[in-house]
């Protein structure tokens, strides 16, 4: 009966968010050229785990995120000439009603050359229904029913003229206790498209879903296998280029090496280096990326129904680190098309003991471990309503077959107000043990969240 009652309070909160909120597209980055206004860079600080920009989790919380146009400024034309038109708004897709900026877009503040927006991502998970078998160190949202303050994270992205831009985030709940710490503070030269350089503490170019910002996801976590995999978050050097409207991308990126936990589901740490590169050594990222048909939207779901696009990527990393080696290499593909969005992603990795490692471990042999990723979802109601499925086949240890060898199926609803600044989620998790014991670690949340 507590767990009904759960549920029914669950979903009277997501009626209460029945608010309407703007219902047309985004103008294109093309009518805004034409009027003379600059898309802004979306790179911001919500994405990696532990903050998911899960890293910016800022503008958008991707290092590749797609550009965001904000919208056009009126100019004064100068007495000699006509009155400049205004930019058209992006013709709509496929039946749906055009839409103009949306409350983000209109979230900036100018002092002068410098251009500021906040960040900030607050999110409350409830958990009605948690197996008695689950787990929060094998990578379960929940160990028992209760509550949970899942994200809240605060900051600020910052663009001088276009040829300085910068984000400070703070994750506000990162641990049990409470304490606050750094999420990604990063500044960087982008004056020039086709060579941006950064510094500080960012998101690692691999996998694409590790890089969507932790707020930007159809269901409320990112897959366990990325969670499990990805280096999220570290201190380091990166460049980037985009070309053709991001026809063409690329990162490359010199960090401190990574540190990954001996519990595989309990995925790599993300260290700010508060005593610099004290234990490790040194690592290499790199990402190619393609999005031939027009930039991809800020999400994951094809929110607002766009025409056809496709994006592609590839990558990897090495890091020589004073406890392990790891290295690891993904690639993803993304569809995005009139409400729908299907996403798929296969992840390698592997790690091996140093003889004599500068810290303890309990690994004394090298390990391989493979994954792969199938999500799908459609927006049911553009901007609003929408339902979304993930299967996930993850092997930690090639080598043995053991209940660490899972197939997750994660089904949810969710539902968008006030141009995504509101969002609700329901998601029912089945994880299947395919080796040995078959465990009772199910679970479904309820997730409300604000995003900026």
């Amino acid at each position: 009966m507590r767990h009904l009652a759960c549920v029914a309070g669950g979903a009277a909160v997501l009626l209460a968010l029945s608010s309407p909120r703007a219902q047309e597209p985004e103008p294109a980055a093309e009518d805004l050229a034409a009027a003379g206004a600059r898309p802004a860079d979306p790179q911001g600080a919500q994405g990696g785990e532990g903050g998911e920009l899960e890293g910016a989790e800022a503008p958008d919380a991707r290092p590749d995120a797609p550009e965001r146009p904000r919208p056009p400024q009126e100019k004064q034309a100068p007495a000699s000439q006509p009155p400049v038109a205004a930019a058209p708004v992006a013709p709509a897709a496929a039946g749906r009603e055009p839409i103009e900026p949306g409350f983000r877009e209109r979230m900036r503040f100018s002092l002068g050359p410098l251009e500021l927006r906040p960040i900030a991502l607050l999110a409350l998970q409830a958990a009605p229904y948690v197996g008695d078998d689950a787990l929060s160190q094998a990578g379960d949202s929940a160990e028992q029913p209760g509550f949970r303050l899942r994200r809240v994270r605060a900051g600020l992205y910052g663009d001088v003229a276009g040829l300085v831009r910068f984000a400070i985030s703070t994750e506000l709940a990162g641990g049990d206790d409470g304490t606050a710490r750094i999420h990604e503070a990063w500044g960087g030269v982008t004056a020039v498209r086709a060579l941006e350089v950064y510094a500080g503490a960012r998101t690692v170019p691999f996998s694409r879903s590790a890089m969507l910002g932790a707020g930007e996801g159809a269901l409320t976590e990112r897959p366990l296998a990325v969670r499990a995999i990805a280096p999220f978050t570290q201190v380091g050097v990166q460049a980037e280029g985009h070309f053709q409207d991001r026809a063409f991308s690329y990162h490359a990126g010199v960090y401190n090496a990574f540190q990954r936990a001996d519990q595989f589901y309990a995925g790599q740490s993300e260290s700010l280096a508060p005593l610099g590169n004290r234990f490790e050594g040194i690592a290499v990222a790199g990402r190619l990326a393609t999005e031939p048909l027009g930039p991809l939207g800020r999400t994951l779901q094809d929110v607002a129904g766009s025409p056809f696009r496709v994006g592609a990527g590839a990558d990897g990393f090495f890091s020589n680190g004073g406890a392990r080696t790891l290295y690891g290499a993904s690639a993803d593909v993304l569809v995005h098309a009139s409400g729908l969005h299907a996403l798929g992603e296969v992840l390698w990795t592997g790690a091996s003991p140093k003889s004599v490692p500068t810290q303890p471990i309990a690994q004394v042999t090298s390990v391989s471990s493979l994954a792969l990723v199938f999500e799908a979802g459609y927006m049911i109601v553009a901007r609003k309503l929408g339902v979304s499925g993930r299967v996930e086949w993850i092997d930690p240890n090639m080598d043995v077959d053991d209940e660490g060898d899972n197939l997750v199926l994660t089904g949810g609803v969710s539902y968008h107000a006030y141009d995504d600044l509101v969002k609700a989620q329901l998601d029912y998790t089945h994880r299947e043990e395919l080796g040995g014991l078959s465990l009772a670690n199910d679970a479904l949340i309820l997730q409300l969240q604000l995003s900026l």
